[in-house]
């Protein structure tokens, strides 16, 4: 069944149904401040850090599911009778979308869009509206609220604006409450509730409004009541506020307002939820009083993210890749970069900073729109890298930051947690992951590549152990270990040479990379066995940073190791991981294989196929093999799966998967994150009909009618959904904060539409579905804008015949047609390559397949 419908002229997932079978979010700030809300207003915010910058409560996995909100509530004041701008927490009952609403009924809808959300509601002839968004330049939370008396008579109406605030560390929220309970305190002054925490007195948090309240309350218990929920707060069924403040106990923001409307009469106010002391609150509220500035607000958050837009456009036969790439992918794959993993209904803020590999990976696919914040994750990345070339698998940039508490006052040792240092970071090679740094190394090659800052290259890094003092890092890496590698900072370029040698390193005696704690798939422990997908990402790797390179001057003796080492690996992987239909996984700690067709359960993995073909190693007999076993015995209609058939026996020699109930997760289950690789990879094959089938069965936007099922979002991709191997097959499980986005935005922008940067130009190498006539993309590089057309009166998949490039200045002309990937082992087609353009020039290219 359908509960919304995208509107894709306002950029909007509109939640026609809010009676929704499970939470659909979204995510409400670009810079320091995040509001993470559903379609009933329940979630929560943060100011920079969701684990120690906590600003409202959340209780997770709860019943209700959802509680507590930034609840915005209405009052009829002539009978009492008192509803929720959005459905939940009160709940009246609802009306059907398609029918008139009957007494006692009420009409909601949501309109999740573009860093905001609008609770909308209709009640008894009083329509409200509760915009909540964050204005960029300010640590503030606004909800632009407007209420309309639509009847023939006055309304006497009162607002009630609430949210429960939280002790700012989420552990301490959670567990410490003699702590919580007594180290913040709130008042009221000004029109402003005030929320400190006395033990640390730099943080305050305040609620406010644009007009001055009728009533407040800062305690929880004062304006829910004993016995009572957000459901039925005693405040407001009561109509009057209870006037509390205190120091210790549970706090809240809340405000009345009482409105008198004429027939027809519509009345605008602002509620302020904001970081900062009643000084910066006064400040901001004076700023918002002044609606023109709310307005001019909302139209720049519009403008910032139509910017991003503009930059890569599609105009295709699919309605669905039209939206999702244009929209709402992109805007997954951005908050993903800007958010990380730690911030959503899942996970709600116990672990905090940075995945190493998950943040490599996203920050390559935005780089086009989002090359500032790109290039500080890269560089909170290579920071993050110890000096033999490996990656802190997960850590809080903040402890790199020297400046990251100037606040605390000199010899004070607070009471609560607050970060450590950087050592509390460091870890050995036992801990280290086998892949984490290789993701890195294209990550930058694509910056460099899309901005052309290859002075990036020399910019000099610390590592993460450059700071510790000889002592402890023997003691972290060993003595003989650690002499090995220069601790000092080094060149960016060191850095990504030093990953590639890293894992030149780590090989066993038949040329296979370690698997070390784990690879990509943390479930599979290999500690002590080996793994292929690491030694088809060494090649990818080395061969992008050599791509790089080889337009570069002095670069020889780069080049020439890169080159070594693609020869040696690209070998030892076919000799040593053929299988004979496909490549096995690698190998467990006993040598025996995983991943084979001789393996009792377990017989073929997902995630390391696509990677021969991506890095060029599987020549097309053995590419082409692979992906149709992938088809065969891992497709689906929800998507392809992570392996086949699942484990049922525990056996710790393969690691922690085979403890995992099967058709979840790791074990079955249809892990999204690499879906977007087989859909690379038959671009790179040339099969772009099997390319699009694997990028519609995963497309949420075609899941949209069925939401019992699918139970996750519509508009953004799932961490997994459940495989056939379990009850609940086609589930989508943990949305929002997964990789899958980034992938899945480069597989459709670079590989089935096919236009991508180089340091030669600008490639455009379709792999397209036969059924398409063609397709239309607008692309910003460096300046230069191009706008592109593709023809397909032939109705291929694959190779460019034809190619016209229009400059405004010069007139019309023809480039040559480039062999692709002359060098490797696919050579059916060309594609074309336009020169990079100058800045502010419009470029107009057509080309015809054939």
């Amino acid at each position: 069944m359908k509960y919304g419908h995208f509107d894709t002229e306002h950029d909007e997932y509109v939640v026609d149904r809010v009676d929704l079978p499970a939470s659909w979010i979204n995510y409400i700030g670009v810079e320091n401040w995040c509001t993470v809300l559903n379609q009933n207003a329940g979630g929560y915010s943060f100011y920079r850090s969701s684990q120690q910058g906590r600003v409202t409560r959340f209780r997770p996995n709860s019943v209700p599911l959802d509680r507590p909100g930034h609840y915005l509530y209405l009052r009829d004041d002539s009978d009492g009778d008192y509803w929720s701008a959005s459905w939940q927490p009160v709940g009246k009952p609802l009306a059907d979308p398609l029918s008139s609403a009957v007494a006692g009924e009420a009409r909601y809808r949501t309109r999740h869009g573009l860093s905001y959300s609008v609770f909308e509601s209709s009640y008894k002839g009083i329509d409200a509206s509760q915009r909540v968004f964050v204005p960029r330049g300010e640590d503030v939370e606004l909800w632009d609220v407007q209420v309309t008396n639509t009847t023939d008579r006055p309304r006497e109406i009162s607002l009630y604006g609430y949210v429960e605030f939280s002790f700012h560390s989420i552990q301490i929220d959670n567990e410490n409450f003699q702590m919580s309970l007594y180290a913040s305190g709130s008042d009221y002054a000004d029109g402003v509730v005030e929320y400190d925490f006395y033990y640390e007195p730099w943080t305050y948090h305040y609620f406010t409004s644009t007009q001055s309240p009728d009533g407040f309350d800062s305690m929880r218990d004062s304006f829910i009541g004993p016995y009572r929920t957000e459901s039925n707060p005693i405040a407001v069924e009561r109509g009057e506020m209870g006037s509390s403040q205190a120091t210790t106990q549970n706090h809240c923001g809340a405000l009345q307002h009482r409105l008198t409307l004429a027939p027809g009469q519509s009345a605008r106010l602002v509620y302020l939820l904001g970081y900062g002391n009643r000084e910066v609150a006064t400040r901001v509220r004076a700023k918002y009083s002044d609606l023109a500035e709310v307005d001019r607000a909302i139209e720049d958050l519009a403008h910032y993210w139509q910017a991003k837009k503009d930059v890569y456009a599609c105009q295709t036969p699919s309605e669905a890749m039209n939206a999702l790439i244009n929209t709402w992918t992109l805007y997954q794959a951005e908050t993903c970069v800007v958010w990380s993993r730690f911030a959503s209904f899942v996970e709600v803020g116990g672990r905090v900073g940075l995945g190493f590999r998950d943040t490599a990976q996203d920050v390559m696919s935005v780089i086009h729109t989002n090359p500032d914040k790109t290039r500080a994750r890269m560089e909170e990345l290579l920071h993050g890298q110890m000096s033999p070339g490996y990656g802190l698998h997960l850590f809080d940039p903040l402890l790199f930051d020297e400046n990251k508490r100037d606040d605390i006052p000199v010899g004070v040792k607070l009471p609560t947690v607050v970060p450590g240092s950087a050592s509390d970071l460091v870890h050995g090679l036992a801990d280290a992951c086998s892949d984490d740094h290789l993701w890195l190394v294209p990550s930058v090659v694509e910056y460099v590549v899309e901005t052309g800052d290859v002075a990036f290259l020399n910019q000099v890094m610390p590592f993460a152990d450059s700071d510790l003092a000889d002592e402890a890092r023997d003691k972290v890496l060993g003595a003989d270990y650690a002499k090995r590698f220069d601790k000092a900072p080094a060149t960016v370029l060191d850095h990504l040479m030093r990953a590639i040698e890293f894992s030149a390193d780590q090989v066993g005696d038949n040329g296979i990379a370690k698997g070390l704690r784990a690879d990509w798939n943390d479930c599979l422990n290999l500690g002590g066995g080996q793994t292929a997908l690491v030694t088809f990402l060494h090649v990818w790797a080395a061969k992008s940073l050599r791509d790089l390179l080889a337009v570069q001057k002095n670069m020889g003796s780069c080049i020439a190791r890169l080159d070594e080492i693609i020869a040696t690996v690209t070998e030892a992987a076919n000799r040593e991981l053929w299988d004979g239909e496909w490549y096995i996984r690698g190998y467990t700690r006993d040598g025996v294989k995983i991943g084979s067709k001789d393996s009792p359960e377990g017989k073929i993995f997902l995630e390391h196929m696509p990677w021969s073909i991506i890095a060029g190693i599987a020549d097309a007999e053995r590419g082409e093999s692979s992906m149709d076993a992938v088809h065969e015995r891992l497709a689906s209609p929800y998507g392809t799966h992570l392996c086949w058939p699942s484990y049922t026996q525990v056996d710790d020699t393969i690691g922690y998967v085979t403890r995992v109930y099967p058709g979840v997760k790791e074990n079955g289950a249809i892990f999204s994150h690499p879906n977007a690789w087989p859909v690379i990879a038959e671009t790179i094959l040339g099969r772009g009909d099997k390319a699009i089938s694997l990028y519609n069965a995963m497309a949420p936007f075609l899941q949209n009618d069925m939401a019992e099922l699918r139970g996750a979002e519509p508009y953004v991709y799932a961490q997994f959904i459940y495989g056939r191997d379990h009850e609940f097959y086609g589930k989508a499980q943990n949305p929002w904060l997964t990789g899958t986005a980034g992938w899945m935005y480069t597989a459709a922008t670079k590989w089935i539409l096919g236009v991508r940067p180089t340091m030669k130009g600008l490639v455009i190498d379709p792999c397209i579905p036969t059924d398409w006539d063609g397709f239309q993309v607008t692309r910003q590089w460096r300046g230069a804008t191009y706008n592109i057309e593709v023809h397909n009166p032939h109705h291929v998949s694959a190779g460019v015949a034809e190619v016209e490039v229009t400059d405004k200045t010069t007139g019309p002309g023809s480039l040559p047609l480039v062999p692709r990937e002359t060098d490797g082992p696919y050579k059916h087609r060309h594609h074309a390559l336009v020169p990079v353009g100058a800045p502010g020039h419009t470029y107009k290219v057509v080309i015809t397949l054939g």
